[in-house]
């Protein structure tokens, strides 16, 4: 027999679940507008910005810019 469909056992739980469910989707929604800001900054044909100075403005590695952009490196 299945074991029941697991219930929180009192509000507070209930808000708290909601609570992270919630900044959950904010940051997959502020995820994908970063992403679609990085691809138009980063667009050779528009502004053309070295990918090199992206990734030392974020602090982060080009690589992880190019994975973020859904590049190879180059």
């Amino acid at each position: 027999m299945p074991r029941p469909r697991w219930t929180p056992p009192n509000d507070d739980v209930a808000a708290r679940i909601a609570e992270v469910v919630k900044r959950h989707k904010q940051w997959h929604q502020a995820e994908q507008e970063y992403k679609a800001l990085l691809a138009e900054i980063a667009d050779p044909a528009k502004d053309d910005v070295p990918i090199a100075h992206l990734a030392e403005r974020l602090g982060v590695e080009r690589k992880t810019v190019y994975r973020h952009l859904g590049r190879s490196m180059k």
